[in-house]
C-alpha cells in the first residue's frame, strides 16, 4: 500500500464517526427547536426519535466491534 493509499483511507471517516457526526447535528437541531420553537412538538419529537435511532446504531456497532476483538 502506498502512502497515498494510506492517506486516502485516513481521510474517509468510519461508520461510527459518520454516525457520531450525524447524531451531533441531530441533537443541535433538536436543541434549537426546543429553545426557539417549543410549540413545534411534532418536529421536536421527530428529531428526538431520529437521534435515538442513530444513538442505538452507534451502540450496536460499538458492541459489535468489542465482540470482534
Amino acid at each position: 500500500m502506498t502512502q497515498e493509499d494510506q492517506q486516502g483511507q485516513q481521510e474517509q471517516p468510519g461508520p461510527l464517526q459518520s454516525l457520531g457526526r450525524a447524531l451531533t447535528d441531530i441533537r443541535k437541531v433538536q436543541n434549537l427547536l426546543e429553545l426557539n420553537y417549543p410549540d413545534k412538538g411534532d418536529a421536536i419529537k421527530m428529531q428526538r426519535e431520529a437521534g435515538d435511532l442513530v444513538w442505538n446504531e452507534i451502540q450496536r456497532l460499538q458492541q459489535q466491534q468489542q465482540n470482534e476483538q
